[in-house]
């Protein structure tokens, strides 16, 4: 074989090179590219490498016909010699192809040809039946109407299986990681309809596959077979699960002097503009107005441009003290103040999650106040990331509880449950609109789980 190898500085030279040594005819067999002359990888000249062969070393040699040789025992009518060490086709063992023997069986009619016999002087030799076909179209036999009814479910199970897997696609099923614990809709061996329908629709509203799943495979082991037909009841095995993935407090915090003689005082924190000033109003109406407690306003939101105006204005209305601390020393004397009340509500600034001096200066505020719970207000309309690092980077502040706002402008809700997955708060209040003292309420995980699967929050 004339095997040579060509270089050039382009693959244009390289091939002028092939043809001029091998000619027009000759066979590339292998080309890589690399550079010559660098230095740690940086410089150095491209070189162009082509191993080639001549054509009649790179065709090989030629490979015998593997048919069998034909014996001529006349000239007019050719015939083929069986391989001396032929042996007879096994007994097919399926019942329903048809051996050999039994399709073409001997008939006085149709006596064997004179030319196939061996001569004399020959050891006699078997001709060859013709084989049956490889490939024989079946019908398939169940032996009954049972089996028949099995092999039914099991294909319209299957058909169910792929066309649920086809529609999963399109979701994040793709993002479950084999340590959740979640290993997808295939191995889940299905889903009933309904379940199904409601496990999209969880991944519609924007919890995540992995959490999806694990509500969805939950229902699927608690519901037998007969419930799992009703929607009704899948659809309360839902919510039942989806309520599970909610944390909430559940209560309103005692009011009056704590173990430190101070009275509750609570702390709303959070980014700009997710609605902490109208929230503190709301509960300082609730406290006022509907269970006729004692409140102190405290305002630690100078920055912004008519914050202490607005809430003065909520003050006035409701009836209650308010003073703005312009330092967290002024803050500690203010809470300080206002030691005769059963609730200090204090306000603070709001601040962007990536201004790290902001978030340090807020952390001081908040240590001079001292409070019992720090809420961090957060938007439902916020995307889960945002949420997610606010709430990762707000953690300096130590906040024990969130208040999620603007669920009415929520387009889904299935964010927060991502968000409460992924920290360890729970939720305190939530709201649903701007009017002060309505529209904000204590959390109820199964009023969320129904909002949460329904799209929205209903009034």
């Amino acid at each position: 074989m004339n095997l040579r190898t060509f270089r050039g500085r382009s693959m244009a030279e390289a091939l002028a090179e092939v043809k001029k040594g091998l000619g027009k005819d000759a066979v590339i067999l292998h080309t890589r590219t690399y550079r010559v002359g660098a230095v740690m990888g940086m410089g150095g000249k491209e070189v162009i490498e082509i191993t080639a062969s001549d054509a009649p070393a790179a065709r090989g040699p030629r490979l015998r016909d593997p048919r069998p040789l034909a014996r001529v025992a006349a000239p007019a009518a050719p015939r083929f010699v069986a391989d001396p060490v032929h042996r007879a086709p096994p007994e097919p063992i399926d019942q329903f192809i048809q051996s050999p023997r039994q399709a073409a069986p001997k008939s006085p009619a149709n006596p064997p040809a004179a030319s196939n016999a061996a001569p004399a002087n020959e050891p006699a030799r078997a001709t060859p039946a013709r084989p049956a076909s490889l490939a024989v179209r079946v019908t398939p036999s169940p032996v009954d109407s049972k089996a028949t009814d099995d092999l039914r479910q099991e294909l319209a199970s299957i058909k169910r299986l792929m066309g649920q897997v086809l529609q999963c696609s399109r979701q994040a099923v793709r993002t479950i990681t084999p340590a959740s614990g979640a290993s997808g809709v295939a191995n889940l061996g299905g889903m009933p309809e309904h379940l199904f329908t409601l496990y999209l629709r969880l991944q519609d509203q924007g919890v995540s596959a992995e959490i999806a799943e694990t509500i969805a495979a939950s229902v699927r082991d608690d519901l037998t077979r007969d419930e799992m037909e009703d929607p009704a009841i899948v659809r309360q095995g839902v919510l039942r699960r989806v309520a599970e993935q909610i944390r909430v407090i559940g209560t309103v915090g005692r009011v009056g002097p704590r173990e430190d003689a101070r009275p509750l005082t609570i702390a709303l924190v959070g980014p700009t503009g997710v609605g902490k000033t109208t929230t503190l109003a709301k509960l300082a109406a609730a406290y006022k107005l509907r269970q006729g407690k004692s409140v102190g306003l405290v305002t630690a939101d100078t920055y912004r441009i008519a914050a202490v105006d607005q809430l003065r204005t909520y003050a006035n209305i409701i009836g209650l003290p308010i003073k703005v601390a312009m330092t967290p020393g002024e803050l500690a004397a203010a809470c300080e103040s206002f030691r005769d009340v059963d609730v200090i509500l204090v306000d603070t600034a709001g601040r962007s999650q990536q201004d790290r001096s902001r978030l340090s200066e807020l952390q001081a505020f908040v240590q001079a106040a001292n409070p019992h719970e720090t809420h961090l207000a957060l938007s439902a309309t916020a995307s889960e990331n945002v949420l997610n690092d606010a709430a990762s980077r707000f953690s300096v502040l130590k906040p024990d509880r969130v208040v999620f706002t603007k669920l009415d402008e929520a387009v889904g809700l299935g964010t927060l449950v991502n968000v409460l997955h992924a920290s360890s708060m729970s939720i305190s209040y939530v709201t649903t609109g701007q009017e002060v003292p309505d529209q904000i309420e204590l959390a109820s995980a199964d009023r969320l789980a129904r909002a949460v699967l329904d799209g929205g929050i209903t009034r």
